[in-house]
């Protein structure tokens, strides 16, 4: 019998933190895209729609994530309060993919994060 065991991330670092209005980040996203074609997503929980980069995989970053640690690069984000799963950009006709991800509890933690420094709120709020 093949045993399964399930060990969460315990922590995320994120190297870079990017606060971009929500027109901008969705512009972003849609570079390169041709005209009338698909993004790539965005990722949405919380009221925040993010996209985050991931580190090479280095002997060290793997030694880090058997840790259960995660290292992103970077992530960009803008606060989104209504979901919404296509955002169309009128110019060109360019649909962006949202991807609610709030039943995942990771990205939705990471989202509550991204909230307390877009907002700026709750003293609980760890600060950058």
């Amino acid at each position: 019998m093949v045993k399964v065991t399930y060990a969460p991330w315990e922590e995320v670092i994120i190297h870079e933190v990017i606060q971009y209005s929500l027109e901008d980040l969705v512009k972003l996203r849609s570079l390169g895209t041709p005209a009338g074609g698909l993004s790539f997503n965005l990722l949405w929980a919380e009221g925040i729609a993010f996209v985050h980069r991931t580190m090479p995989t280095t002997p060290d970053i793997v030694k880090e994530q058997l840790q259960r640690k995660v290292h992103w690069s970077s992530v960009e984000f803008a606060p989104m309060p209504k979901y919404t799963n296509l955002i169309m950009i009128k110019e060109s006709n360019v649909r962006v993919p949202v991807i609610n991800v709030s039943n995942n509890p990771f990205l939705k933690t990471v989202a509550e994060w991204l909230g307390c420094q877009a907002y700026q709120k709750e003293s609980k709020c760890q600060k950058i």
